[in-house]
């Protein structure tokens, strides 16, 4: 087991998280453009790129936010679930990078607590329920017909 990183700025906590985020792009074939990736760094109050208001300008005016933080929440829970399974000082890394920009107001930490908060896929909870509803039914039925003969 290795060592824990530990991140002496936010920038180096961000050039860490995007790093693992475009990485996950590039291993699962999921095409990030320029302005997307830029994005990743963006920030009101701490720090950014210098040209992040243009990149802003130009993502408001070229893409859709809802369809962008989609993609970046599938790709940080495919970082998450691998470093998880894999590579558990990555996973600590991921966690203290996380927490050293959670001191600042950063877009990327509004995506990575929608991909916690979006960690199971849509319509997972309603099977889970209908399964359980069907155990139920098939013990209730054996169950009476147990104390009927």
């Amino acid at each position: 087991m290795g060592t824990l990183q530990t991140f002496v700025t936010d920038r180096d906590a961000k050039e860490f998280l995007v790093s693992k985020i475009v990485t996950e792009a590039q291993r699962q074939a999921v095409p990030l453009s320029e302005v997307e990736r830029k994005m990743l760094y963006f920030s009101e109050t701490a720090w950014t790129l210098p040209d992040i208001a243009e990149v802003n300008d130009a993502f408001e005016r070229e893409y859709n936010q809802a369809e962008y933080e989609r993609k970046i929440e599938n790709l940080i829970r495919n970082v998450r679930a691998n470093a998880r399974a894999d590579n558990r000082d990555g996973l600590d890394a991921w966690t203290q990078a996380v927490r050293t920009l959670g001191k600042e107001d950063h877009y990327l930490l509004v995506m990575i607590a929608g991909a916690r908060a979006s960690g199971r896929p849509r319509g997972d909870l309603l099977k889970l329920v209908a399964t359980a509803l069907v155990i139920i039914c098939a013990f209730v039925a054996i169950v009476f017909l147990a104390t009927r003969f």
